[in-house]
């Protein structure tokens, strides 16, 4: 009996059907879908292809758009882009969870991820990835997060996490005869002169000095961070000997952050309306002439700039150091990379060769080229060595909306384009280079506690109603005592307990 397997084994080898031993996990053997064996995608087969992404501002192409005839072109697939707006990507995700009807390839966000990881639904790509040679050299860190332990199922889409940058109206500045504050002691006093005496020269008390948001997702501060930072606040969560630590728990931190913050509101400093502030609110209100401080996204300075010089025409905009706080602490707003791409783990194997083929391509000199510039000869031109010239046709087709919104490289520089001065290009990564001085991390982001997804998100809610009615002098600042023995009560000590669990493991 052994000897006819070994000769059928044999056999089986020499006519490429099966293999005779087991693949190790790790290598880049051929993807199994369902107990099939993949067959390898020489691209011949015409394959069309459904990918979900996250649309914003504009909404996301047609499918007759130029861009996507390339990619079809390019790789021979039929690609139906399904846009969906920002707003409602979170229900959209969970609405297709329900009906079990996803499609090829599409962004999860983390919280879904983190819930449906276990679930089968998504591919592992570790298998194949040595097979993809610019997929393989996204950083690990972003590459392997929330992904569980010598599995990939997610890629992450790239973010350049101390990007925004704080910024001051300069010429506000020099009309009242200030500098750029150093310390928090001294932003307040300039922030305080922008409410008080009329920067804008309109003969009205209608500026303030700063604002601030509460970002739904999280129940979290938005555009304080340098303040929060400064007063010695964690960003969430912070590692303190191996621990790590929640924010809640900083009763004397936020104590002094709150003393401050009511100050502000009570003087005029702090915009009245934050409680009501929308995402954009705060930059919208900077390019109204409406606050001196806010964070602007240095990808984006030119219409950041054109913007505010519609309503003033005369000016300034200059990016500065977050101050430091009384201790000498500094930190800045901080993006948390935790989004994945995914490929649908139940479709044809050759479908699932042909996206990371694709993907692998956008992160190539040549793929992520195109997804940023467009095509040489509609979306730019080249006028010289080293030289180009932007056309018409790349404001109107939007050519970079997959670079902006779907699958780009890891690089600070992913909106910068060919056309642009050089010199231009070195001031934004001068902004870069200097936000990262004062990185503010979480060192929880992404971590799983089945607690915290039960009922986190209502203990975070009534923890900043509590700091929201502090600053507005509802509550007593010694009101945060209660509100964080409260969160801690309700659930936040096992939340702590199965975050260390998770960030050990």
């Amino acid at each position: 009996m052994k000897k006819k397997l070994l000769v059928l084994c044999a056999l089986a080898i020499s006519i490429s059907l099966v293999g005779c031993s087991n693949q190790d996990a790790g290598s880049a053997s051929p993807q199994k879908n369902e107990g099939k064996t993949a067959v390898a995608d020489d691209m011949s087969e015409k394959l069309s292809i459904t990918w979900m992404a996250r649309s914003f501002q504009g909404g996301g192409w047609p499918d007759d758009n130029s861009m996507i005839k390339e990619l079809n072109k390019k790789f021979n697939v039929d690609l139906k882009m399904q846009w969906v707006p920002a707003s409602n990507y979170k229900e959209k995700l969970n609405v297709l969870a329900a009906s079990n009807d996803f499609p090829d390839v599409f962004l999860v966000l983390n919280p879904e991820f983190n819930k449906w990881k276990k679930q089968g639904l998504f591919l592992d790509i570790q298998p194949v990835l040595s097979q993809y040679p610019n997929l393989s050299q996204i950083p690990k860190a972003p590459l392997y997060s929330l992904n569980p332990k010598g599995k990939l199922l997610g890629l992450p889409y790239y973010l350049t996490e101390n990007r925004d940058t704080l910024s001051v109206r300069e010429d506000w500045l020099k009309k009242l005869n200030l500098s750029a504050p150093k310390t928090i002691d001294e932003f307040y006093e300039v922030a305080k002169a922008f409410a008080k005496k009329d920067p804008d020269g309109n003969g009205q008390q209608d500026t303030t000095g700063f604002s601030f948001y509460y970002d739904q997702t999280n129940n979290t501060i938005v555009d304080a961070n340098f303040i929060m930072a400064g007063f010695g606040l964690y960003n969430q969560w912070k590692d303190v000997n191996g621990k790590l630590v929640p924010y809640q728990t900083q009763v004397e931190e936020w104590k002094n952050f709150l003393t401050f913050m009511n100050k502000a509101y009570n003087e005029g400093v702090l915009d009245k309306d934050f409680a009501v502030n929308k995402i954009r609110s705060t930059v919208e209100k900077f390019e109204a002439n409406k606050v001196g401080f806010a964070y602007l996204n240095p990808n984006d300075w030119r219409n950041h700039l054109n913007a505010v010089k519609k309503l003033a025409p005369t000016a300034v905009v200059t990016a500065i150091e977050p101050p430091k706080g009384p201790t000498g602490l500094t930190g800045t707003l901080n993006l948390e990379m935790l989004d994945k791409n995914v490929i649908n783990a139940k479709i044809d194997p050759k479908k699932q060769q042909r996206i990371l083929k694709i993907l692998d391509y956008f992160l190539s000199s040549e793929g992520s080229d195109f997804i940023k510039n467009g095509i040489e000869g509609v979306h730019y031109k080249k006028v010289s060595d080293g030289k180009f010239e932007k056309l018409e046709a790349a404001d109107k087709d939007r050519q970079n909306l997959l670079n902006n919104w779907v699958f780009r490289p890891f690089d600070p520089g992913i909106q910068m384009y060919k056309w642009e001065d050089p010199s231009y290009h070195k001031m934004i990564r001068d902004m870069f280079t200097q936000n990262e001085k004062h990185s503010w991390k979480n060192n929880g982001a992404g971590l799983e506690s089945e607690t915290g997804a039960k009922v986190g998100a209502n203990l975070n809610i009534k923890f900043m109603e509590t700091v929201s009615k502090i600053i507005m002098g509802r509550e007593p600042v010694s009101a945060i005592e209660k509100a964080s023995a409260d969160w801690l009560a309700g659930g936040g000590n096992k939340i702590i307990e199965e975050i260390n669990k998770s960030y050990t493991e």
